[in-house]
């Protein structure tokens, strides 16, 4: 292990939609940022990929060259040099790169330290601002039948074929959205039905991902394919209904972002069997997340180090999740790279479940956690509140 930057350069890259993004090299080794089409508010900013690759070639070469290589210095220091909130002046974008590149030239080669695995939260259908026909974004699978990693993946994968298969039959046409999900010409309650099927066949449970804020106008949610527009309040009913017709044990940002109200009304009535996950509305920020503490607002939140522009920062709201009992679930984003940083930030920091896609380019990340899998002595997989 090298203590100390001896290189750092950067270039742009593709990312999974085709858009430029920034690839960063410390010591030689790679860190990629991704970037969401759901995005929250409060996230920290991105800049053009041009502008981020030279920030860092010639004002962060400057000032972290010959720097120490620890996570907490590198990160700190970046701060430092952008002195905002929100990385407004040298990106989130470039920040995240950075600091991931930082954390994989750490830890290059090296086993990882932890033993107990997270089961994939796999997106096996969607809509919404991926693409599809349903107003939710995401329908989610978790193979709770699995006793290892590698066939955990293996039963989403599987999940993946057979409603492939089967939307096919019911539908006809069967397309695949921006995050490798299946969609098809149904309404959203369809989509339940059929998914919820077939997963029970298979070994799964069923999650979602509502993104609700992405189909909020301000007063009602339109679910466009039901042809509904539900006001906040009905909107938590539809919501306790769906939870309980379908037995759902995620459920993701079903309210609009800053509803911190009827997301602790949703959380106080589901129980605790059932997560509420907050995305867009605590973006991976300690401070948001206080606010939902406070408040009872959810009882789990996604993880998305590029949402704060680093992993320090990350980390700060995971240990805050943690003392507050908030179940922690690292998450991809939908506009990904082959970049897997995520999947080890996932096991260090004991997510439970860990949302990386079921196909295309996020296999990346999965094929990674399975290779730790078969080098770890002894493995094992996470305990979850609704097995």
């Amino acid at each position: 292990m090298e203590d100390v930057i001896k290189s750092i350069w950067a270039q742009k890259i593709l990312d999974s939609r085709g858009n430029w993004t920034i690839e960063v090299f410390v010591n030689g080794v790679s860190g990629i940022a991704p970037s969401g089409a759901s995005t929250g508010t409060f996230e920290a900013k991105i800049i053009p990929a041009d502008k981020a690759v030279d920030i860092v070639n010639s004002l962060l070469r400057k000032k972290l060259l010959k720097k120490k290589l620890s996570q907490v210095s590198v990160d700190n220091l970046l701060e430092e040099i952008d002195g905002t909130a929100d990385f407004s002046k040298i990106g989130g974008n470039t920040a995240t790169a950075v600091s991931f590149a930082a954390h994989n030239a750490m830890l290059y080669g090296r086993l990882p330290s932890k033993k107990v695995f997270p089961y994939p939260l796999g997106n096996v259908f969607g809509g919404g601002a991926h693409g599809g026909a349903t107003s939710i974004q995401e329908f989610l699978a978790v193979p709770i039948k699995a006793k290892t990693f590698p066939d955990a993946v293996g039963i989403n994968a599987e999940l993946h074929h057979r409603l492939r298969e089967v939307f096919k039959k019911k539908v006809g046409f069967v397309g695949i959205n921006d995050e490798g999900a299946l969609t098809a010409d149904v309404n959203d309650l369809k989509a339940l039905d059929i998914i919820t099927d077939v997963a029970k066949d298979v070994g799964c449970r069923i999650g979602l991902d509502m993104a609700a804020s992405e189909f909020f106008d301000g007063t009602r949610y339109n679910y466009d394919s039901l042809k509904q527009k539900l006001k906040p309040s009905d909107q938590l009913d539809f919501v306790i209904d769906i939870i309980k017709t379908y037995k759902l044990v995620y459920v993701e940002d079903p309210l609009n972002e800053d509803d911190f109200e009827n997301t602790a009304e949703l959380t106080k009535k589901v129980g605790s069997k059932t997560l509420i996950a907050g995305d867009d509305i605590f973006v991976t920020n300690a401070e948001r997340l206080q606010i939902g503490i406070d408040a009872g607002a959810g009882n789990s939140l996604i993880i998305k180090p590029n949402q704060v522009g680093s992993i320090t920062r990350a980390k700060k709201t995971v240990n805050l999740a943690l003392k507050n009992d908030y179940l922690p679930v690292v998450s991809h984003r939908s506009a990904e790279t082959t970049d897997h940083t995520i999947s080890a930030l996932s096991l260090e920091w004991g997510s439970p479940l860990f949302k990386a896609g079921v196909v295309d380019m996020r296999i990346s990340k999965l094929n990674s956690m399975i290779t730790a899998w078969n080098r770890c002595k002894s493995p094992g997989m996470a305990k979850l509140r609704f097995k």
